[in-house]
């Protein structure tokens, strides 16, 4: 008899039921989305990270940090800059969570 194959989704659907997990889970995927996001806006306006640093005067590293998974030290003047130098627009949308409570 096989043993039943865990499936990613099923674990990770698993561990998405821990609160502190899930915390974590959302945080990294968050990071991970603006780094994309900028990343493909650069690329889609046909120019390199020293073009975009040019553009705002900074350096290409700076702009290569913004756009890595693994950086947390977003500032918001700064992201503004870069989306502006890549001919975008800068759209932050909150939205209240499941365990919001208002106050009566």
């Amino acid at each position: 008899m096989k043993a039943k194959a865990r499936t990613g989704k099923g674990w990770l659907n698993k561990k998405l039921t821990d609160p502190k997990f899930r915390k974590g889970f959302e945080e990294e995927a968050q990071k991970l989305a603006i780094g994309e996001q900028l990343f493909r806006l650069r690329q889609e306006a046909g120019l390199t990270q020293a073009q975009v640093a040019k553009r705002i005067g900074t350096t290409a590293s700076a702009i290569s940090r913004y756009e890595n998974a693994e950086y947390d030290r977003y500032e918001l003047r700064t992201l503004e800059k870069i989306v502006r130098a890549c001919g975008g627009r800068l759209d932050i949308t909150m939205e209240s969570g499941p365990n919001t409570h208002r106050a009566a």
